[in-house]
């Protein structure tokens, strides 16, 4: 009786769409509904919500990205949220906001080459430093008072908010 319940369960979970993907099972998920070649390299940063990814060629020519989302409540795993080709990342860097999340998302090709990212936590100032010449993704939390991008010129780059 038991496992006849734990069955209907799953079946209800699987059925209103409450089963998502695995961490290790969603590059490969992006890949496939993208249809992105494999010779493609990517760039993610990933927490216990938000999965976000750049998939681009090797000319930094071609790109496109996903946001998978962990979703609040009775589901199990990481659901697509959104993603595609977009020109913003072409030039700038923009940045995301899953609605619910205490999280934002920063993507860009990095065509302004940003080497740094100062991240304003109010009693401390962190430092990432980001290689110049490749695309970036990076997830960081709402409540930072501020952050900043620096380019090689040490001049400041402002994302540009986008919607998904």
């Amino acid at each position: 009786m038991v496992a006849i319940m734990v069955i209907v369960l799953i079946l209800i979970l699987y059925f209103n769409n409450d089963i998502g993907l695995r961490r290790w099972a969603i590059e490969k998920d992006a890949r496939i509904s993208h249809e992105i070649p494999d010779d493609w390299e990517v760039t993610k940063s990933i927490t216990d919500n938000i999965y976000a990814m750049i998939f681009y060629d090797k000319d930094l020519n071609n790109h496109t990205f996903s946001i998978y989302e962990n979703r609040k409540g009775p589901s199990f795993g990481y659901f697509f949220r959104g993603g595609g080709s977009m020109t913003v990342e072409d030039n700038d860097i923009a940045e995301y906001q899953v609605e619910g999340c205490q999280e934002r998302i920063y993507l860009s090709i990095n065509k302004q080459q940003i080497i740094k990212v100062e991240i304003d936590k109010g009693d401390i100032v962190e430092t990432i430093n980001i290689d110049a010449d490749k695309p970036f993704a990076l997830i960081l939390p709402n409540n930072i008072r501020d952050i900043k991008f620096y380019n090689m010129n040490n001049m400041v780059v402002q994302p540009i908010l986008q919607s998904l």
